[in-house]
C-alpha cells in the first residue's frame, strides 16, 4: 500500500474548493429536471414519446459507462491520483457538452431531431460519467476521519443545494430576456456550462487522496461490476437512493407543465422552484444535526413522510387557491426533499466503508459508479414515464408565431384528458417511490456505532494498526449484519 497526497486533514479552503465541485450535481440536475423535457417539447418540438426515449436510451449507455468507469478510476494510477486527472477532463468537456445540450436544432423532421438529441445526450452522459464517479469516489477518500467526512459531504451537500436553488431560478429569468426563446436556452447552455465546468479545474490543483492506494491493479471482470451489490448495507442505500429520486425526477418534470397549464402560472415556475429549494437549502445543517443525533436512516424516513404530505397538498392544488397556496405548498416539500437527497451521499462513504471490508482493498469507484448509474437512471426514467402519459393523453405542442420577425410561441389550450393526466402523475407514482424508499431505510444496518467499529477494523485491514480492535466474534457479527 501507499498514500497518495498530503497527510493529515484536508483544510477549510480544500474542503470548499472539493464541495464547490457538486455545482454541477445539483445545478444541472435541476435545469434538465425541470426545463429540458418541455424544451424538447416546446422549443424544438419534438413528439413527448420520442423526447422519452432519447433521454432513456442515453441512460442504457450509463448502465454500460458509469460502472465501466468505476473499474477505470480504481485502477488509475498517476502522480495526481485515481480521481484527479478527470477532473481536467471534465473541466473542458462540461462546457462544451452541456451547450450541445441546449443547442435547439430547428431541422424540420423528427427523425434529424432524433439523431441530433440523441448525439448530443450521449456525450453529455459520457462527459458527466467522466467527472461524476471520481468525484463520488472521493467524497470518500478526501478525509479518513468520520466528522471531517461528513463535514465535508455536508458542506459539498450545501453547494449542491445552493446550485440547485440558483439553476432553478435563474435560467427562467435569463430566457425573458430573449425575444427568441431558442437564443434563451443557447446562451443559458453555455453560461451555465462554463459555471460547471470551473470548480473542477480548482479541484485538480487544490484538492488531495487521503486513503492508501494497493499498487497493483484489477482485472476487468464483470463480478467486480456486481460487487456492490453483494454489500447488504449499499442494496438498501441503492433502493432508498433510486426510489426517492425517481419520485424528486417525476415532480421535477411534471411542474413546468403543471404550472403553465393547469394552475396557469408559467411566470412563476422557477420562483416557485426557488421556495422549495430556499428551504432545503436553509434546512440542510438541521439535517445533518439530526441525523448524526438519531441516526441518518430514521432521518431519511421521516424526511420521506414529509415529502408525500407536500405531495398530497400538491394534488389538491387549484387555480382557485390563494396565490401564496402554492408557495406553502413548495415549502413543505422542500422539508421533506431536503432529507432525501442531502442523506444518501452522506450515507454513502460509510456504505463505500462496508465495500472494503467486502472486497479486502479500496474499491469506491465501483461503489460510485453504480451510485452514479442509478441518479441518471432515475432521472431518465422519470422522463419516460411523464412523456408517454403526455403523449397519449393527447398533449398539444406551442405553435410558432412570427411577429416583426421575431418567432415566439403560443401555447395551447390543452384537453381535459392532460390535465387529468398532470393532476396523476404528481400522485400515484412519487407516493408509491417514497414508500419503497422508507421500507429500505427501515432495513438500512449500518448504524453509527456499527460504522465506528468497523473503522477501526479497516485500520488492521490496510495495515495501519499492529492487531485489531474487533475480537473474531464481533468481527463476525458485524460482517453478518452489514454484508
Amino acid at each position: 500500500m501507499k498514500h497518495n497526497g498530503k497527510a493529515g486533514e484536508p483544510s477549510r479552503f480544500e474542503m470548499a474548493v472539493f464541495a464547490a465541485g457538486d455545482i454541477f450535481g445539483g445545478g444541472a440536475s435541476i435545469i434538465i429536471n425541470f426545463y429540458y423535457l418541455i424544451f424538447l417539447t416546446d422549443v424544438v418540438k419534438i413528439q413527448p414519446a420520442l423526447a422519452g426515449t432519447v433521454l432513456l436510451i442515453s441512460r442504457v449507455w450509463d448502465a454500460v459507462n458509469d460502472p465501466l468507469m468505476g473499474f477505470i478510476t480504481d485502477n488509475t494510477r498517476s502522480r495526481w491520483g485515481r480521481r484527479k486527472p478527470y477532473f481536467l477532463i471534465g473541466f473542458f468537456g462540461i462546457m462544451g457538452a452541456f451547450f450541445l445540450l441546449w443547442y435547439p436544432v430547428s431541422n424540420g423532421s423528427d427523425l434529424v431531431k432524433f439523431a441530433y438529441l440523441l448525439f448530443s445526450n450521449l456525450l453529455y452522459a459520457t462527459v458527466a460519467t467522466i467527472v461524476a464517479v471520481p468525484y463520488a469516489a472521493m467524497s470518500s477518500e478526501i478525509s479518513q476521519n468520520y466528522g471531517k467526512r461528513n463535514a465535508v459531504n455536508g458542506l459539498r451537500l450545501l453547494f449542491s443545494q445552493s446550485a440547485s436553488l440558483v439553476c432553478a431560478v435563474l435560467p427562467l429569468e435569463m430566457l425573458k430576456l430573449f425575444d427568441d426563446p431558442k437564443e434563451g436556452y443557447m446562451a443559458m447552455g453555455l453560461s451555465f456550462g462554463l459555471l460547471f465546468s470551473i470548480p473542477f479545474l480548482l479541484m485538480f490543483f487544490f484538492t488531495r487522496e487521503r486513503v492508501p492506494i494497493a499498487k497493483e491493479k484489477s482485472r476487468f471482470s464483470w463480478k467486480d461490476f456486481q460487487a456492490p451489490f453483494q454489500v447488504r448495507s449499499f442494496r438498501c442505500l441503492m433502493l432508498m437512493y433510486l426510489f426517492a429520486f425517481v419520485a424528486m425526477d417525476v415532480v421535477s418534470n411534471v411542474f413546468s407543465y403543471y404550472m403553465k397549464y393547469y394552475l396557469k402560472r408559467p411566470s412563476e415556475l422557477n420562483y416557485v422552484l426557488g421556495t422549495m429549494l430556499v428551504t432545503q437549502i436553509i434546512l440542510v445543517p438541521a439535517v445533518i444535526a439530526v441525523s448524526n443525533r438519531i441516526g441518518k436512516a430514521r432521518t431519511f424516513r421521516g424526511s420521506t413522510v414529509i415529502w408525500a404530505a407536500g405531495i398530497l397538498l400538491l394534488s389538491v392544488q387549484s387555480n382557485r387557491f390563494p396565490a401564496w397556496a402554492i408557495y406553502a405548498n413548495a415549502a413543505l416539500m422542500g422539508m421533506g426533499v431536503v432529507g432525501c437527497s442531502v442523506l444518501p451521499w452522506v450515507m454513502f462513504p460509510d456504505v463505500a466503508d462496508a465495500g472494503e471490508l467486502y472486497a479486502g482493498k479500496r474499491n469506491a469507484g465501483s461503489f460510485s459508479g453504480m451510485m452514479t448509474f442509478m441518479r441518471g437512471f432515475s432521472s431518465a426514467v422519470a422522463i419516460f414515464i411523464v412523456s408517454n402519459i403526455l403523449q397519449l393523453s393527447g398533449y398539444v405542442k406551442p405553435k410558432s408565431k412570427i411577429v416583426d420577425g421575431v418567432t415566439t410561441s403560443v401555447l395551447m389550450e390543452q384537453p381535459a384528458s392532460v390535465i387529468g393526466a398532470l393532476r396523476v402523475i404528481v400522485v400515484v407514482v412519487p407516493l408509491l417511490c417514497l414508500l419503497i424508499s422508507n421500507r429500505a431505510a427501515k432495513k438500512y444496518p449500518l448504524s453509527k456505532e456499527r460504522h465506528e467499529a468497523l473503522l477501526s477494523y479497516l485500520q488492521f485491514q490496510r495495515g495501519e494498526a499492529a492487531e485489531s480492535a474487533l475480537p473474531l466474534n464481533d468481527l463476525e457479527q458485524l460482517k453478518k449484519d452489514i454484508l
